[in-house]
């Protein structure tokens, strides 16, 4: 059998933890020489327990059939010390032995931001990391993230509208949709970068994967962006893996009165570079000296006269149609009619409550 086998065979012993997979690879020279160890042998393991030694020994039970589910369910697999497997994990703590994935990697060249966020977040949240991430993506970064609702999804959305690379990294197998609104979106990611997991097929999502989860979408990464946070997410988690993993960390000012903004507002306090549009990601990745003027119609393309009037009062924070109404001085026929238009070119989004968001 061959070394690829062998590692992904030590991939499947998930439930004992990514540091104790590593340090069999390390004690043992190879996976080979661990599958190899004979329970009397591996009883003189420091740190290994008893029980530890009855999952090695079963695990090898299935390790042919294992190898066989991969190739039916069209999943490839990577592995540390392999050509396909992502540089920047090498970098970090207790790297994953193994990937699972489906799609194509990106190539290991091409400059990586992961956005993260809340999954409880405000409409200037998602708008926001939709726009960053499509943005970003027009420029060739690779977007990385979670695939949770949120922030993740519409950050992994506007790679995708974009027709650029995105990677999502799920906490249970990939053959597993989690959450489960979003097939659609993963099917999608698949098409236009890859899906990946640490996880075997068949895991389902646990609570207690998500960090271990989460160290991977930071590892991965150049610089993380935190598009909206609260005081206690577990978006924070990821931003201590970060700063631990030598990542650089921006974040997205928000309303100090919204308690989305909370913990990226705090972040930006402790020193995190402010993110207010895609060029400062970019200027932090060195792919640009300094900010270039947008003009006005790279801002808003085939925006007529009529609607500009009604476009430039709009934010990325949802507007009340009265409050338009005012704030244009025009005839509620008028305004009706141009935000329709805005509508379906792509610019405005129509939010319950007759509200209005710009896209």
């Amino acid at each position: 059998m061959t070394d690829g086998i062998y590692m992904y065979w030590l991939s499947t012993l998930y439930t004992m933890g990514s540091r104790k997979q590593n340090f069999l690879l390390e004690h043992f020279g190879s996976a080979r020489e661990a599958y190899a160890a004979s329970p009397e042998v591996l009883r003189e393991v420091p740190g290994l327990t008893a029980n530890n030694i009855r999952t090695i020994q079963k695990s090898k039970d299935s390790l042919e059939y294992g190898v066989e589910m991969l190739k039916r369910m069209d999943i490839s697999f990577t592995y540390r010390g392999h050509r396909d497997y992502p540089y920047l994990l090498n970098e970090i703590p207790d790297p994953p032995v193994g990937l699972y994935y489906r799609g194509e990697l990106p190539g290991n060249t091409l400059p990586r931001v992961a956005i993260i966020g809340s999954r409880r977040c405000s409409e200037y949240g998602l708008s926001t990391a939709r726009r960053l991430g499509g943005a970003l993506a027009k420029q060739g970064v690779v977007i990385v993230s979670g695939m949770a609702r949120g922030i993740d999804s519409m950050a992994h959305r506007g790679a995708l509208e974009s027709a650029g690379l995105t990677i999502a990294v799920l906490g249970c197998g990939i053959d597993i949709c989690y959450p489960a609104e979003n097939r659609s979106l993963r099917d999608n990611i698949a098409k236009s970068g890859c899906i990946i997991s640490e996880y075997p097929p068949g895991v389902t999502p646990q609570a207690y994967y998500f960090p271990a989860r989460n160290r991977i979408i930071s590892g991965l990464s150049q610089v993380i962006v935190v598009v909206e946070s609260g005081k206690k997410s577990g978006t924070l988690i990821t931003v201590d893996q970060a700063l631990e993993q030598g990542r650089d960390v921006m974040a997205v000012p928000g309303n100090i009165t919204n308690r989305y903004s909370e913990g990226t507002n705090s972040l930006i306090k402790q020193g995190a570079e402010p993110v207010c549009s895609h060029e400062d990601v970019l200027q932090m990745l060195g792919l640009i000296a300094h900010k270039q003027p947008k003009s006005s119609k790279e801002t808003a393309p085939c925006i007529a006269t009529e609607e500009k009037l009604v476009y430039d009062v709009l934010a990325f924070e949802p507007y009340t149609f009265d409050e338009i109404l005012i704030k244009t001085n025009s005839q509620p026929q008028t305004i009706q009619y141009i935000l329709t238009m805005l509508e379906l070119k792509g610019h405005v989004k129509r939010l319950p409550g007759m509200r209005y968001i710009k896209m």
